[in-house]
Parts: C-alpha cells; structure tokens; sequence
C-alpha cells in the first residue's frame, strides 16, 4: 500500500519537484491550499506525513485566523487529531522563536527555498517510513 503524504501549502506549484520525485517511489501525494481543506482531507484519508507552510489561508472554516500564521494552527489540530502523524513545516519563516514553537509542537522545520531538494525528499521518506514512534531531529 502506497503511504500518502499531503503537501498544506497555497503554492502548490513550489512543491512540484518534491511532488514528482516522491511519487517516482512510490508515494502518494495530495495537496490542500488552506487548513479547511487539509483537515478535511486528513478526515478521509490516512495521511503518513503533512509537509505544512506557516504562510497560508485558513479557509472557509477558519476565517479569523492570521494568514501569516495559520500553518501553527493546522500543526495544532493534526498534533492533537493525528499525534501519529509526522509534520514538516517548510515555511520562510527565519524568526527563532517561530522556530522554536515548531519544534515545541514536535515538528520538524525545513526552510523554504533554501534547503536542497535532495535533503527534503531524504526528510519526508524518513519521516514517512519511521510509523508512530517517532523520533524527532530538527532542521
């Protein structure tokens, strides 16, 4: 059976070579634009891995929420949903206090455009082949 991995992210386009290189092993990759729709997908689906941006919409079902940190919340809620599940953030954000809250949520943290696209397929597949007890190491 195929793992699945969900790309959270409002630029899809970004994630196209990550995408086209992990399906070329064999995994399935879905993508939502806003938290609405990856929760709505996480409902439905058995999801290995979220790769989350911090930077995105809420959605329809989360109209209040900062977009300059809606990707924190959609950590929240698959922590506490889907506490099996491995999140990555790949985000642009540089602040270390954001950071750090990532990896408080038990998250792992690639930097957006700056980390080598070998690096972050090696972080996904191991993140999706390691199940439920996982070991964090932080980016």
């Amino acid at each position: 059976m195929k793992k699945t991995i969900l790309f959270a992210d409002d630029e899809p386009w970004f994630h196209e070579p990550v995408r086209l290189a992990l399906e070329s092993k064999g995994f399935e990759c879905l993508c939502a634009t806003d938290i609405t729709s990856a929760i709505e997908i996480m409902s439905s689906r058995d999801i290995e891995v979220v790769i989350v941006d911090v930077m995105m919409p809420g959605g329809k079902s989360f109209t209040t929420i900062d977009s300059q940190e809606a990707g924190f919340h959609l950590v929240k809620i698959v922590r506490d949903r889907w506490p099996t599940v491995a999140i990555i953030c790949l985000s642009v954000i540089g602040d270390a206090a954001k950071v750090n809250l990532i990896h408080a949520l038990r998250a792992d943290y690639l930097r957006k455009g700056e980390v080598p696209l070998a690096r972050v397929i090696e972080t996904i597949e191991r993140a999706a082949h390691q199940g439920g007890e996982r070991t964090w190491r932080f980016s």
